[in-house]
């Protein structure tokens, strides 16, 4: 059967830019990179991430703000929403040049989120100093922690394969990890939509701001239900069938 002449070349290892080949949806060759973020199922991730981003807003402005402690829920919730945007991005790019600027863009959204994590984290650190108060006190804090921890390995790792291959040994060493950090990238999304939802079962979260686990549940069940579809199986499959 002949090949589809809108496809991006295929091998049968990682030999091709990051971020795939055409799937279920993909981007036109005269689409904006931006279309990417509602095509397909995406419009469910962005409804289910503005669900999640207006619990949190709506339950810190309706009540009393503590500085820097609210930064903490607002900053966290602006990440996780453009993290959904990192996670959209590349998914149906599928020629070299759409790749190269998917990685870009994904790189961007990814470092925006990471600052506003660092953010929340400083916030929540500082509140905890000047009220004596202990960590680890909930699966929250718990999770939270895990999750920073990874959100900055990934962050390193991503950056390094793509920019810098040679740390690696060079192109095709960095190409052969590309599955492993689509992999660790689509973990930590359902990570921190684990802990939004968590969230709801510390005080604040729960009692004081009355945020609701069921909406958050919600939220995340449409993120997912938006980004799995637009997954691209090969490009996330530990191994080949030999058939």
């Amino acid at each position: 059967m002949p090949s589809d002449p809108h496809a991006a070349p295929q091998s049968g290892t990682e030999h091709e830019p990051l971020l795939g080949r055409p799937g279920d949806v993909s981007q036109g060759r005269t689409d904006p990179i931006l279309k990417n973020l509602i095509t397909g199922t995406a419009p469910l991730a962005q409804a289910g991430g503005l669900i999640l981003t207006a619990l949190v807003f709506g339950g810190v402005f309706t009540h009393k703000l503590l500085i820097p402690f609210s930064l903490h829920p607002l900053l966290n919730a602006f990440a996780v929403l453009v993290g959904i945007q990192a996670v959209l991005i590349p998914q149906p790019t599928h020629t070299a040049a759409q790749k190269r600027i998917g990685a870009r863009v994904h790189a961007a959204f990814w470092a925006t989120a990471l600052m506003a994590f660092v953010g929340a984290l400083s916030a929540v650190e500082v509140h905890k100093k000047r009220a004596g108060l202990g960590h680890f006190e909930s699966w929250h804090a718990i999770l939270g922690v895990a999750i920073y921890a990874l959100l900055v390995l990934q962050a390193a790792v991503g950056a390094t394969m793509y920019f810098f291959p040679a740390v690696y040994g060079g192109v095709d060493n960095a190409k052969s990890l590309y599955k492993y950090h689509r992999i660790t990238g689509y973990t930590i999304l359902s990570l921190l939509l684990v802990n939004v939802v968590l969230a709801t079962r510390t005080y604040y979260g729960g009692t004081i701001l009355g945020i609701k686990t069921w909406a958050t549940v919600l939220g995340a069940v449409l993120v997912v239900a938006g980004v799995t579809p637009r997954i691209k199986k090969q490009k996330v499959r530990l191994w080949t069938s030999s058939s």
